[in-house]
């Protein structure tokens, strides 16, 4: 499996690649229109500097668990919900797999979806098979 580093400073921040090594959570906040783009710079600025520096948050209203080893980080200035499903890597590190914008409940196709690929990454961690790929 393939993991771009987001950023990395006391903690690293990963995000899952797909098959074409394209980062499904970069291409979707880089496609958001002008409605959302201070929840798109919010959650960027988490994910770069924020989280590299301090460490993903902790409890509401940024960080909500999902049960399974999941959280979400949450960005929703003036109405706009953007979220992020993320899990703990290997030691200080988190692994981003989907953002969304949302209504009230996380979409179960995006919590099954991060469950297989949390399961996938720690197999694929045990056996050494993490390439993490910086642009």
């Amino acid at each position: 499996m393939k993991v771009l580093r987001l950023a990395r400073e006391t903690w690293d921040v990963l995000a899952v690649m797909d098959h074409r090594d394209k980062c499904p959570v970069l291409d979707y906040l880089a496609e958001l229109e002008a409605p959302y783009r201070a929840a798109k710079k919010g959650m960027l600025t988490l994910l770069r500097e924020v989280i590299p520096r301090d460490g993903p948050p902790r409890g509401q209203p940024l960080c909500k668990p999902l049960g399974y080893g999941l959280f979400e980080l949450r960005k929703q200035p003036k109405g706009q919900k953007l979220r992020v499903v993320w899990f703990y890597g290997e030691g200080r590190s988190i692994v981003c797999t989907t953002a969304f914008s949302k209504a009230e409940t996380t979409p179960r196709t995006e919590i099954d979806r991060s469950r297989w690929l949390l399961k996938r990454f720690a197999e694929e961690n045990r056996r050494g098979e993490i390439e993490i790929v910086e642009r």
